[in-house]
């Protein structure tokens, strides 16, 4: 566990750059707990994931435009997604934009859904930054408050060992949950 937390500490910045050109929830939480422990710096971190956001972002949108020919036939599967964002993007504009930096599965088809559209890039360029600053801030920070709790949990769980299985069977039936809700609205939407 030492030789992967070392691994972080080193590397970690990179990783975060690169896993957040595609959403990067998990890398930045992961960043926060990282700071909370003292191995990254929380501020230096948030920055890094907010630019490869930027970029993964602009990049989608920008490659929709300009390559749609081979997008649409890598994207076959999608097109009913896709269409929906479109219908999404008529109603509620750059509010989806910011939005959607939070909703999982949506965060990538928006900005392919722009680019397929005739929105305006420099226009959706500049609220795609500003979304991914929020983002990235508040991501952030809840990862590195919420670390605080959890790192106190993990410290009682180890004097009571016997409760972990329990535990974690818990958050495992918790997690169950929640994504077969979220799945269920899912496909009645689509």
């Amino acid at each position: 566990m030492q030789d992967m937390i070392d691994s972080l500490e080193e590397w970690g910045y990179v990783i975060l750059f690169v896993y957040s050109l595609g959403g990067g929830y998990v890398g930045l939480i992961t960043a926060g707990v990282m700071s909370a422990l003292g191995k990254m710096d929380l501020w230096f971190a948030v920055p890094i994931a907010c630019v490869g956001n930027i970029i993964g972002s602009s990049l989608l949108a920008y490659l929709a435009r300009y390559q749609k020919k081979d997008l649409n036939a890598l994207l076959q599967k999608h097109r009913r997604k896709i269409a929906l964002a479109q219908i999404w993007l008529k109603r509620y504009d750059a509010w989806l934009i910011v939005l959607s930096k939070y909703l999982y599965g949506v965060k990538t088809i928006v900005p392919l859904a722009i680019g397929f559209s005739r929105f305006n890039l420099s226009r959706f360029y500049f609220i795609n930054a500003f979304s991914c600053v929020l983002w990235a801030v508040i991501v952030g920070v809840v990862g590195y408050y919420a670390s605080s709790g959890v790192i106190a949990l993990l410290e009682k769980i180890d004097t009571h060992s016997y409760v972990l299985p329990f535990v974690l069977l818990g958050l495992l039936a918790l997690l169950f949950l929640i994504i077969s809700q979220v799945s269920k609205k899912v496909k009645k939407t689509l």
